[in-house]
């Protein structure tokens, strides 16, 4: 779930001043990505192979889905995350985008050149690679996703490489709307509630510290998070837990069951109080994408017993159609 903050967030979405003057026509799609990377378009990008999935996840978004031509293998691979780029793209439905990739670190070059594209986005882990597709002319955008600042600005950036800031624009305005809408009815609370945040399979010893997005997410809410170490993904034992004792425990696509029947747990008051939230499906409530936004509210809304005039699944339809239209909000919803 999470990863290492940037230690320097910048707004690098630029036109190259001294190239624009003098050949405009050569530069006028530059964005610099998270690895400082200058990434340098004659025009926008047309046929795109994405190898980072929540860049995926933004290209749809942007309404920018129909020039992916390739895509990483996890989407075909997981089943959750198969059945909602089938709602998204009907060729992935029908398994005709390919995927020049067996898993991260694990991209096929002779498949990717054949799809022939004019940007690849992918993250940084296999330099090597990257290396070699740049001295080959081919642009390559390296993503991170890595906290709320760094998701908005990637897809901004990806949004200018395609042509889309329009679409972005209005994206992020809908996104930082919301979030202000939580401080403002966060503003009224006497207490801050706190949050513990275990990971997926069942590991609920394991969590996050404040340099990760799951802190991004959790403070989005209008909480604080419980582990205040900076660590990334520190592991607890259960004492340490029961001494912390938080309001509230949230897992990631994980049965709250394993929480509540755990004899050791049963003092907690998250457990007395029937506060442990389980984020599922994990499609919706991707926090590597502006869908953060939508896991700041349903935590805001259930950690607060807030009267809302719309119910969760209101709410879950009002962002999904912002971002991907009726139609598919509808399907992603469906059982």
């Amino acid at each position: 779930m999470a990863c290492q903050r940037p230690q320097d967030l910048k707004q690098k979405i630029q036109l190259s001043p001294e190239k624009s003057q003098a050949n405009e026509s050569t530069t006028a799609f530059n964005v610099v990505d998270s690895s400082g990377y200058t990434v340098k378009l004659n025009h926008p990008a047309q046929r795109v192979v994405c190898l980072f999935e929540s860049g995926c996840d933004g290209l749809y978004m942007l309404n920018q889905g129909d020039k992916i031509v390739g895509i990483p293998a996890e989407i075909y691979q997981q089943p959750m995350l198969y059945r909602a780029y089938s709602i998204l793209d009907s060729r992935i439905k029908t398994k005709q985008i390919q995927s020049p990739s067996q898993g991260s670190n694990a991209t096929n070059i002779e498949s990717l050149l054949m799809l022939q594209p004019d940007l690849v986005i992918m993250g940084g882990g296999e330099k090597q690679t990257i290396a070699l597709l740049r001295k080959l002319g081919i642009a390559v955008y390296i993503m991170e996703s890595s906290t709320y600042a760094q998701v908005k600005e990637e897809l901004s950036e990806i949004a200018v490489l395609t042509n889309a800031t329009a679409r972005a624009n209005k994206i992020l305005h809908y996104s930082d709307q919301k979030i202000t809408e939580i401080q403002r009815n966060t503003a009224k609370e006497s207490h801050q509630q706190s949050i513990y945040y275990a990971w997926s399979g069942g590991r609920i010893f394991s969590t996050s510290g404040t340099q990760s997005i799951t802190n991004d997410f959790i403070e989005l809410a209008g909480a604080k998070n419980i582990v205040r170490t900076e660590t990334n993904q520190p592991n607890v034992n259960p004492e340490t837990l029961i001494e912390w004792n938080p309001d509230n425990i949230v897992l990631w696509n994980t049965d709250p069951q394993l929480i509540y029947q755990r004899p050791e747990l049963k003092l907690l008051q998250a457990v007395k109080n029937r506060k442990v939230f389980n984020l599922s499906p994990a499609f919706i409530y991707n926090p590597h994408t502006i869908k953060i936004v939508l896991t700041a509210l349903y935590l805001h809304q259930h950690i607060y017993d807030e009267p809302q005039p719309y119910t969760m699944k209101t709410t879950q339809y009002d962002v999904l159609n912002m971002l991907y239209g009726s139609t598919a909000a509808q399907a992603l919803l469906a059982p």
